[in-house]
């Protein structure tokens, strides 16, 4: 074998090491992360305390009996709507729709990927939910999951595409939208960033101990009628009236963008 191919051989071999001990470690980081937050299924929770239950769901719970869901004192559903800059679930329609017609107050979610600019995002957010499909504000999913743990970020540019996203979202809407996350995301991107923002927020483990939170998802493996499988599980921080002027508040201030 020639030098030069000899020393080819070497480099390729030393970039497939590292290559491999990086891969090694953001999948032990993965594994050790997902064994963390599910490291409970949820916990059960006082309905005196938290009288009004919702729910999350997306296009793999399949087609939903809304009315069952509605039977079982369901008040609210969170249904994504899209995701990065141009992935729209194909259930988002027919699911606010049918949960509309049921009493029960939808709201609309973007899952934000970390490797995507803040502001096509919020653009295909924008181009797939209309006004009059929401009764609660618009929310955006910001976690380390669904492989936004394995993407390489800056945390400092991270946060400016968030902003980048609710400052668009919340200029058409006329809504300041909810943000959705969990403890390792609300420590590493969250907290003292965008604390003005109405919070959902998800512990399994215990009731969250922040000053303050709107919604809270409390269980991964809830069981509902009307839904084939397991479906997470969210309750209001507050009484049904104040969950009523709640919904009123936000219906009222998205007048505008409903009457343009």
């Amino acid at each position: 074998m020639s030098k030069k191919r000899k020393k080819r051989a070497v480099l390729w071999s030393a970039i497939s090491i590292v290559v491999l001990a990086v891969g090694y470690i953001v999948y032990g980081y993965g594994i050790d992360y997902y064994r963390t937050y599910y490291a409970c299924a949820g916990v059960r929770i006082n309905y005196y305390d938290y009288p009004v239950q919702g729910i999350d769901v997306a296009s793999h719970q399949g087609k939903i009996n809304w009315k069952a869901v509605a039977d079982s004192d369901i008040r609210f559903a969170f249904i994504k709507a899209t995701e990065g800059t141009d992935f729209a679930d194909t259930s988002f329609t027919r699911n606010q729709k049918e949960a509309k017609a049921n009493g029960i107050q939808v709201g609309a979610y973007h899952f934000f990927r970390f490797n995507k600019d803040g502001k096509p995002q919020a653009e295909c957010f924008i181009r797939n939910v209309k006004p009059e499909q929401m009764d609660l504000p618009p929310i955006v999913d910001i976690e380390l999951s669904y492989g936004n743990i394995f993407s390489s970020f800056n945390k400092e540019k991270i946060r400016s595409e968030i902003f980048n996203y609710l400052r668009l979202v919340e200029k058409y809407y006329h809504l300041k939208p909810i943000i959705y996350t969990n403890g390792k995301t609300w420590q590493e991107f969250i907290s003292s960033n965008f604390e003005d923002y109405d919070l959902w927020i998800c512990k399994l483990c215990s009731e969250p101990q922040l000053k303050k939170w709107t919604f809270w998802q409390y269980n991964h493996k809830g069981n509902v009628a009307g839904i084939n499988g397991e479906v997470d599980l969210n309750t209001f921080n507050g009484s049904y009236d104040q969950f009523v002027d709640y919904v009123s508040k936000n219906r009222n201030e998205n007048k505008d963008t409903l009457n343009r």
